[in-house]
Order: structure tokens, then C-alpha cells, then sequence
């Protein structure tokens, strides 16, 4: 069906370019007092040159009113890529033991407006390993309840923490 479409609009291309090349015929524009004369093979490419200009003219107006979103769209993606790669550094640091690298990269994710609880929670068992105690009960106090299951594990590290601190106390 494709095959048998594109050979019937080269027909009629074929026929249309035929009958223009054979045509003499001219166009008069008659604006008072002005009088253009063309011949219809100008007046033809002429007017696609300007259905041409004018649909891209278009294009770029439809693309320029979408611009507003389309970098809004870009400066979100940059922000989530930017905070999976903290989280990337984050995470590795607790879990390659080094505390004190978590704690900042957790610290710098909740001064940049992360609102996960994740960074805070982080941010505490770090400072608890570290052995500072008021920071990780400041840390354990921003860690909020936006979902469901935030304040239980901001419970469950709070807990962990206070109970593994009376085990190291003789």
C-alpha cells in the first residue's frame, strides 16, 4: 500500500512539473497603481519559497514559546544527576568506613535542599561512629516524617545509636 501511495504522488508530480514546464501562462498582481507581471513558473517556486519561510517561521516561534520548559525540564534532570551522584559518594564513603567523608557529603546534600531523610539518617550513624553525639542527635532531629516509614527510621537509628552508646559506656 505504501509502494503503490508513493508511486501515484510521483505521478502526479510528474504530471504537475509537465504541465507547468509546458504552460506560458503568466500571473498579473495588480495593486493600484502597481502591476507585477510573472510568469507562473516564478509565481510557483515563489510561493513555496514562502509557504517554506513561513512554516519555518513558525517552527521557530512553536520552539521559542516550548524553550521556558525545555531548560526547566534540563535543570531538573541536572539537579537528579547531580543528587544520585551524592548519594553515589555518600553511601560509599559510610560503607568504605570512612565516616567523616559520609557525614560531609551527607551534610553538603541536606545544605543543598535534599529532602530525603536518607542524607540525615547517613549523617547521623556517621557522627555517632565518629563519636559526636550532638551532631547526630542534630542530624537524627532534621530527618522528618515526609513518607511513610521516615520517623521509623529515623526511630530505628536513634535507637541503634543510644543503645550501641550505653554498650561502650562501662
Amino acid at each position: 500500500m505504501k509502494y503503490l501511495i508513493s508511486i501515484l504522488v510521483l505521478f502526479a508530480a510528474a504530471a504537475a512539473l509537465g504541465t507547468i514546464l509546458q504552460n506560458t501562462a503568466y500571473v498579473l498582481l495588480v495593486y493600484p497603481p502597481y502591476r507585477i507581471e510573472l510568469s507562473l513558473k516564478l509565481f510557483v517556486v515563489l510561493l513555496l519559497l514562502v509557504l517554506m519561510l513561513g512554516h519555518w517561521l513558525m517552527q521557530l516561534l512553536s520552539d521559542t514559546t516550548k524553550l521556558p520548559a525545555v531548560v526547566q525540564k534540563m535543570r531538573l534532570d541536572r539537579a537528579q544527576n547531580n543528587s544520585r551522584k551524592l548519594l553515589d559518594v555518600t553511601l560509599r564513603a559510610f560503607f568504605e568506613g570512612r565516616y567523616a567523608d559520609a557525614e560531609k557529603a551527607a551534610a553538603r546534600a541536606i545544605k543543598h535542599g535534599e529532602r530525603s531523610v536518607i542524607y540525615p539518617i547517613i549523617a547521623a550513624r556517621a557522627a555517632h561512629e565518629l563519636g559526636a553525639s550532638e551532631r547526630r542527635d542534630d542530624y537524627l532531629s532534621r530527618a522528618g516524617g515526609q513518607f511513610q516509614g521516615d520517623s521509623t527510621m529515623r526511630l530505628l537509628s536513634d535507637t541503634k545509636s543510644r543503645f550501641s552508646q550505653n554498650d561502650q559506656q562501662p
